[in-house]
């Protein structure tokens, strides 16, 4: 299975921020398994879902493309 760059990226972020999985998909008000679909590439996130965690982990505007698109 391919290997999104901007995922690795993402959950890299995340272990820096010593965030973990199940905090973000409360906060996103998802499952702990749509969030892993999400974060390993099995499902997209949705644009709304985007900012929400740009916004929960502190990504740039700017700085989006570099963790999803």
């Amino acid at each position: 299975m391919q290997k999104y760059r901007e995922l690795v990226e993402l959950k890299g972020l995340l272990r820096q921020k010593k965030i973990n999985y199940e905090t973000l998909a409360k906060y996103l008000k998802m499952s702990l398994s749509a969030l892993s679909n999400k974060i390993n590439g099995k499902s997209v996130f949705n644009i709304l879902e985007v900012e929400k965690i740009a916004s929960f982990i502190g990504i740039e505007r700017t700085d989006i493309p570099l963790y999803f698109f």
